[in-house]
């Protein structure tokens, strides 16, 4: 039984072209049964998501999202499966923390159900009906073990969102109280395989007659080029389909960079990088704002040095997150840069282009920021660009943008600004030295 822990959606052009269809249509032709919701399921909205799902007949499984009006579940809960001779109840979950990284204005139209509550009640019920429970849960790791450790119903948790290798399954004890169930181990198996596909997570369990798991096993497996023969000829096909539609557009050379625009993961919430200044300066001319901020979570990748494909910059900037510029007075702007200097790092770092100066996160402040070269006057008005997802409010867009004169959505994406200003200039500047100083502890 091949199923996923969420996320099968973005993360490459791939994704931001086909907006999911051919996502959900190989993994479903690859032998994928059963998926959970990710955050990034929903980066292209409900009616996206489910206009994908029916066209690839791909399963969905979440038994914590509900319509908010009539209170009724967005997908179904659980699905049982017959295996081997087995019943397999297989639920599908989303995490709490994963939850509120979706855009706030894609999920105004659901709400969610704690993950351990709604779980725990949807394998209560189907526990006596089947053989197995086997919960899908898009929550991360940490969440994962203590699920499992508070619901003794479950017997295997198959988890995704924060992309560990557990190369060898844990077995986590469940607490005294947890249920009543006896699976014969006293607890209860996780697994997660990774990130993009890079490996196949294995797990055998095998049922005695009594009905508690006599024996279990599970690794990775390396996914490598060696398997490539053994795709069905239908899915092969369908790859190749795909490639040749993406080819042509994906490789022509739009510009060049002499220096690395990196974006390390271990720095993306403590510094401002070059693969973020450059973003800003690109949505800053698209709409001549003064200033530009996004939350680093707004971009995949780095660039390296040399040719710039329009691939790179889909693969970099893959979310439809259109450049949003706000009017603000020079007070209002002050405010909102003591903000980002207080909150940088939580929950994410930020990224801008357009001033110098300092930010002080140990004092909360902002020190002696010029924009255009003067210091910023509190009655004037300026231009500050940010993306669609920040204006929505997430990752402290709420706090940041509270006192605002106008907005205009540009409907600009985000890497279509990055496209024409490589198209515009052709050559990236040297962006090794951030804009911004970040002073620490």
């Amino acid at each position: 039984l091949v199923v996923d822990a969420g996320d099968i959606l973005q993360g490459t052009p791939v994704y931001s072209i086909f907006k999911g269809e051919a996502c959900y249509k190989t993994a479903k032709a690859s032998g994928c049964e059963a998926t959970t919701l990710g955050n990034h399921e929903l980066d292209n909205d409900l009616n996206n998501l489910l206009t994908q799902l029916a066209a690839s007949d791909m399963r969905l499984l979440c038994c914590n999202v509900f319509y908010r009006d009539s209170q009724k579940p967005v997908f179904a809960p659980f699905h049982v499966f017959k295996r081997g001779g087995l019943r397999i109840g297989v639920i599908g979950s989303i995490g709490n923390e994963a939850w509120e990284d979706i855009d706030r204005k894609i999920r105004a139209p659901m709400t969610q159900k704690d993950q351990t509550t709604a779980v725990k009640e949807t394998a209560l019920r189907i526990r006596p009906y089947v053989d197995l429970v086997v919960v899908l849960s898009h929550a991360g790791i940490e969440f994962d073990k203590q699920l499992a450790a508070d619901v003794a119903e479950v017997d295997v948790l198959i988890g995704g969102h924060t992309h560990e290798e557990l190369h060898t399954p844990l077995l986590i004890m469940n607490k005294p109280g947890s249920g009543t169930y006896d699976n014969g181990l006293g607890g209860t198996i996780v697994v997660q395989a990774g990130e993009w596909g890079h490996f196949l997570g294995r797990l055998d369990v095998t049922v005695a007659d009594d009905g508690r798991i006599a024996t279990w096993s599970g690794k990775l497996e390396k996914v490598t080029s060696e398997f490539e023969h053994l795709a069905p000829e239908n899915l092969a096909q369908m790859v190749k389909g795909y490639d040749q539609r993406l080819e042509k557009m994906m490789s022509e050379v739009i510009g060049q960079t002499p220096a690395d625009l990196s974006f390390p993961k271990d720095l993306r919430k403590k510094s401002m990088l070059p693969m973020g200044t450059f973003t800003a300066a690109c949505m800053r001319d698209a709409v001549g704002s003064d200033i530009c901020i996004i939350n680093s979570g707004a971009i995949r990748c780095d660039i390296k040095a040399g040719n710039i494909t329009r691939g790179q910059i889909f693969e970099a900037l893959p979310y439809d997150n259109s450049v949003v510029t706000f009017t603000m007075t020079g007070k209002a702007l002050k405010n909102m840069l003591d903000i980002v200097a207080s909150k940088f790092g939580d929950p994410d770092g930020y990224q801008l282009h357009g001033l110098t100066g300092a930010l002080n996160s140990p004092t909360g402040k902002a020190e002696n920021i010029l924009v255009g070269g003067s210091p910023i006057e509190d009655t004037r008005h300026y231009l500050v660009s940010t993306s669609s997802f920040m204006a929505n409010g997430n990752i402290a867009g709420d706090l940041l943008f509270a006192s605002i004169e106008k907005v205009e959505d540009s409907g600009i994406l985000m890497r279509d600004a990055a496209q024409k200003w490589l198209e515009k200039f052709k050559t990236v500047s040297d962006l090794s030295v951030a804009p911004v100083e970040l002073l620490k502890n």
